[in-house]
């Protein structure tokens, strides 16, 4: 790789794109979510964490991979944790599909060493210690994640390359998503072992032509489409600071999610594994019941319709 600090003059275009929207020079920029946790065990020298029985192993197993000692929890009907933390435990608490910042607001008032992982809520402010997203979860980028802490370590991180990382993404625009989904795994697979790497330039150059506020209004008001057109046996009322990963339509028919699927309306199911954790009986139902339907900023009030068509029919 070209190690000189010149900018190079001429030759191909690239891709084009100026900083338009996004800086968020105030977080520490890295390559993916669990490595947002590595580092803040790394920098507060964690030995011991929380984490709930249901949420995505990689999490956890990114806190092994520093030999930290790992415990476990439950979560009620209400997504908040069973247990009770003593003063110092450090703890990780999953903000639901970006619907659980009232559980947020109150764990932070009660424990001051809470850790958000925000993985599925990018817009939620900063509580906690610490608190880190994934990118990859809300905007068609590569890589990335924003981690919000006080405590930076002095280490000169080598950037993630991502340039390969993108055929999921290339293919979706000029194919389908259905072509690209194979890759798609392929890039997530990338991950599992995965270094402490600041953000791609290629995510950072993306993510800067993001219109952030349309991205969040649209999903905010696909979220109450759905909800005032589907009888959900949850109800979800959001905090003035939720901003949906998805809509959690929870459904015991075993078929809906085929379904859907025929109908080329995607799903995801978190998380696929948990029972053999310890999960129990409630978060095991949590899994297999949630159907998450997508409301983000690709789609409209016509493609709310046809979710609510399909699953009415």
């Amino acid at each position: 790789m070209p190690t000189n600090s010149f900018n190079e003059i001429g030759g191909y275009f690239g891709l084009e794109a100026e900083d338009v929207y996004n800086n968020s020079s105030d977080t520490i920029k890295l390559n993916c979510a669990r490595n947002c946790l590595r580092y803040v065990i790394q920098s507060f020298k964690i030995k011991e964490l929380y984490f709930p029985y249901y949420t995505c192993p990689v999490v956890w197993q990114a806190a092994k991979k520093e030999n930290c000692k790992i415990n476990f929890y439950h979560i009620d009907e209400n997504l908040m944790p069973i247990k009770e933390f003593s003063e110092n435990d450090f703890i990780v608490y999953t903000n639901y599909f970006g619907i659980c910042a009232k559980n947020v607001k109150r764990l932070t008032q009660k424990y001051k060493n809470l850790i958000v992982d925000n993985a599925q809520a990018f817009y939620m402010p900063r509580f906690g210690i610490a608190s880190f997203n994934s990118l990859r979860k809300f905007f068609g980028v590569p890589d990335g994640a924003f981690l919000h802490t006080d405590k930076r370590l002095d280490s000169n991180f080598e950037k993630e390359i991502s340039y390969n990382k993108c055929d999921h993404l290339l293919k979706r625009i000029d194919v389908s998503a259905q072509f690209g989904y194979e890759d798609f795994c392929k890039n997530d697979e990338n991950f599992i072992d995965a270094d402490i790497k600041l953000m791609s330039k290629l995510s950072e150059q993306i993510f800067s032509q993001i219109n952030l506020d349309k991205a969040k209004d649209i999903r905010l008001k696909n979220f109450e489409y759905l909800k005032k057109h589907l009888t959900n046996e949850i109800e979800w009322t959001l905090d003035i600071d939720d901003v949906p990963m998805s809509f959690p339509y929870y459904s015991e028919d075993v078929n809906l999610r085929k379904k859907l699927i025929l109908n080329k309306i995607y799903i995801a199911k978190y998380w696929d594994g948990i029972e053999e954790n310890g999960a129990n009986i409630n978060e095991v139902k949590l899994m297999n019941n949630l159907i998450h339907l997508p409301i983000d900023q690709r789609y409209n009030e016509l493609d709310m319709k046809r979710i609510v068509e399909v699953i009415n029919a």
